[in-house]
């Protein structure tokens, strides 16, 4: 395969192995019997060796151990100018420094230093302003969008109004041609049937004329034509009066000035504009404020510098008569979300307040969950083999993540899922497996950058190692009895809490050092799930009674 990584002895031996660790001082591979003989030797017995599985995640991390000089290995440090160098260094430019030391002596303890709690703070808000400036563009365009269709509705409106307002007038004047046209053709009418009455009554007085002409006697003719005389006369005189003023219509139509200025003058039907609006957006230093910066990290992060405000407690709705408030977290929006394993099949979501928001429906009743991103969490449920992926915004199952084993607690860190499920499970976000680390937990964890927390309850401990399985610190307290839920603040101190001892209990980022923070006198009645929120440095206590409280770290 061409992701295997060959023993780099054997490949000098014109041998093909694959190798089994990673020398990361002599950086080449070893396959399983030269590794057997690299410990046996004594310059190179105390190399540190690494799982090939391991070094797969960082070899694509550059690290240059080589002096671009004088190509040879750094193996000091100048403490004078905070570089690492090499022979050829000291002798060409750190001969007057007194402060050269052994490289590897400075690099000890390197996973607890202040060089690298800074660097993952920097990383970590850097981060978290660029996840809250790409929000903020995202915002922004969608508003944009929004915005297009906002003026797409409001043109296609217009023209709805504009239409509608010229079938109105169309109707209007159709109508008012209507009356108009009936007006002059009733006059028309009238003058019409006049005229055609008088036609007929001149043919009917000309038919009686012919006929006495034919048929009556003189006398009878002579007077006959004298009266009928009188009578067409009389029509005739009628006729003409009729005709002397006789009026003729022509109907035509007017446009409406504001209309004709429409069609002639008006090119467009508004006009398109921009309003640029400059903004900066806001980028928190990674840099703590000028107090604390006055302090050692060791004063910052002791636990005895740990201060609680109570900002908010409330009640849980009760949707059975057994609950277990299993697990909790918060949304970048200030809202609480609550699991109860022993409840109905749902997440229930309050304000930081302690409103009731909703219920967010679940295929069982939820174990545990952790926030992906702004729109997505992902929950386990106990004592079944599978996590799910939820989109809270439509309330679906974006992707469902079979499991060999029961899935509880679970951790979001770097795009991976960490899920107890027969140890712990590494997972990528489409549900790919990318390690097991075989270890003997409890039913909750926390990660952060580096490390993976977890409880043994059957020992009272609690465990610190790193992604690479590698045990950093083991930490007991005989006071705690039924270990829950697990945290870790900005410093790295670990909360724990303890079902039956009514205990909230700290320990030190080192692992050196814990006390009991919260009691029973406190308002604890048997706490089983717990979240910090580094952004809003909240902790959030969930009660198996079915209470919550929101607590200020100062």
């Amino acid at each position: 395969m061409s992701d295997c990584i060959r023993c780099g002895p054997c490949g000098y031996a014109d041998n093909t192995r694959n190798a089994e660790k990673w020398c990361t001082v002599c950086e080449e591979g070893l396959c399983t019997d030269c590794e057997q003989v690299h410990k046996s030797i004594k310059t190179t017995r105390n190399h540190r060796l690494i799982s090939t599985d391991d070094f797969q995640q960082i070899k694509n991390i550059s690290i240059s151990l080589t002096c671009k000089d004088h190509n040879k290995r750094l193996e000091l440090y100048c403490k004078t100018h905070d570089v690492a160098v090499c022979l050829g260094c000291v002798l060409s430019h750190h001969r007057a420094c007194s402060d050269v030391i052994p490289l590897d002596k400075t690099a000890e303890n390197a996973k607890n230093s202040t060089a690298l709690a800074d660097l993952e703070d920097t990383l970590t808000i850097a981060s978290q302003n660029l996840e809250q400036i790409i929000n903020d563009r995202s915002a922004a365009l969608k508003n944009l969008d929004g915005q297009k269709q906002t003026t797409k509705d409001t043109i296609n409106d217009t023209r709805a109004k504009i239409m509608k307002k010229l079938d109105d007038l169309e109707q209007k004047l159709l109508l008012e041609l209507d009356t108009q046209h009936g007006k002059c053709k009733s006059e028309l009418s009238k003058l019409l049937n006049r005229l055609k009455n008088s036609e007929r009554n001149l043919n009917s007085l000309k038919e009686q004329t012919s006929q006495l002409k034919s048929f009556a006697s003189d006398i009878q003719l002579f007077l006959g034509t004298r009266q009928i005389n009188k009578t067409v006369l009389k029509e005739v005189k009628s006729v003409k009066e009729g005709i002397k003023s006789v009026p003729n219509y022509e109907v035509n139509l007017q446009l409406h000035t504001a209309i004709i200025a429409l069609m002639n003058e008006v090119d467009q039907l508004g006009v398109i504009s921009v309003k640029e609006n400059i903004t900066s957006l806001p980028f928190k230093e990674a840099k703590l404020d000028q107090a604390q910066k006055q302090l050692p990290v060791q004063e910052l992060n002791n636990i005895n510098n740990i201060k609680f405000r109570l900002r908010k407690k409330f009640d849980v709705e009760r949707h059975c008569y057994y609950m277990w408030r299993s697990g909790c977290t918060m949304l970048s929006n200030g809202n609480v979300l609550i699991a109860d394993y022993q409840g109905s099949k749902v997440l229930m979501e309050y304000s930081k307040d302690g409103k009731h928001i909703r219920d967010i429906p679940c295929s069982r009743p939820p174990f545990d969950l952790s926030v992906i991103d702004h729109d997505r969490i992902a929950v386990t449920y106990g004592d079944n083999k599978y996590v799910e992926i939820l989109n809270l915004k439509n309330n679906i199952v974006e992707r469902k993540l079979k499991s060999d084993n029961d899935c509880y607690g679970i951790s979001y860190q770097d795009n991976k899922l960490f899920i107890i499920s027969g140890g712990i499970v590494i997972r990528d976000i489409t549900g790919k497996v990318l390690k097991t680390l075989r270890v003997d937990c409890g039913k909750y964890l926390e990660t952060t950058v580096d490390r993976i927390y977890y409880t043994v309850r059957n020992d009272h401990t609690v465990h610190c190692i790193s992604m690479a399985d590698e045990e950093i610190w083991v930490h007991k307290v005989e006071s705690l009895i039924d270990l829950k839920g697990i945290t870790v603040d900005d410093h790295q101190n670990v909360f724990i809490a303890d079902q039956d001892s009514n205990l909230l209990t700290v320990i030190q980022y080192d692992g050196k050092a814990s006390k009991t923070l919260l009691t029973e006198t406190d308002g604890l009645d048997k706490p089983s799930a717990l979240h910090y929120d580094k952004d809003k440095k909240m902790l959030l206590i969930c009660n198996q009674n079915g209470s919550a409280a929101l607590y200020n770290l100062e």
